[in-house]
């Protein structure tokens, strides 16, 4: 549910098939992530840092040509299951990038609620996705075990925000570090 990531997606992805690379979308619970890390969560910033976060938003959204509404009605919301969602679309080999992308803009851009199992199904299918076939993969066990996995590994690694891109063990906080992960890429890609 990220604004950023919201921001970062469409460019990572980009950047990604410019340089023959895939993208793994790790979703995390990030409130778990925050406490861990000791961050104080968007929403519960002070006034002044909200202020500069919305235009700082709207600037990126502007330079990446992207519709952002920067007070969506639901956010912060449960986003367990759209991070399940994602997870489970990658275990059935769908398209899990367009999907990222569809949930993050339902959120920043079309103020849907990805909380609503009917706007998780809804996107799916926009994305051409089997909607109740992933819906039930979503909620099983195994993908919240997963879900929870990649949670915990990002306590771990030290995350403390999102968007967090991971090369070799190298972590880029932040979309506007993807000069930097390109970089890193292109050294990965000839080692």
């Amino acid at each position: 549910m990220s604004g950023y990531s919201y921001l970062g997606v469409g460019a990572l992805d980009d950047l990604a098939r410019r340089r023959g690379a895939t993208v793994e979308h790790r979703p995390v619970d990030v409130m778990k992530v925050f406490a861990a890390a000791g961050a104080t969560p968007p929403a519960r910033q002070s006034p002044a840092r909200l202020a500069w976060r919305q235009a700082d938003m709207a600037r990126w959204a502007a330079r990446r040509g992207l519709p952002v509404n920067l007070k969506p009605r639901f956010w912060p919301v449960d986003a367990d299951l759209a991070a399940c969602a994602i997870l489970a679309a990658q275990d059935a080999a769908q398209d899990a990038d367009a999907f990222a992308q569809a949930i993050l803009a339902a959120v920043w851009a079309r103020d849907l609620n990805i909380a609503d199992p009917d706007v998780i199904g809804a996107l799916a299918r926009e994305c051409g996705l089997d909607a109740d076939g992933l819906l039930a993969r979503a909620r099983s066990e195994a993908t919240r075990a997963r879900y929870d996995a990649c949670t915990q590994q990002a306590i771990e690694a030290g995350l403390f925000g999102a968007p967090t891109y991971v090369i070799d063990g190298d972590m880029f906080f932040g979309q506007d570090r993807l000069d930097f992960v390109e970089e890193r890429l292109s050294e990965a890609l000839t080692a």
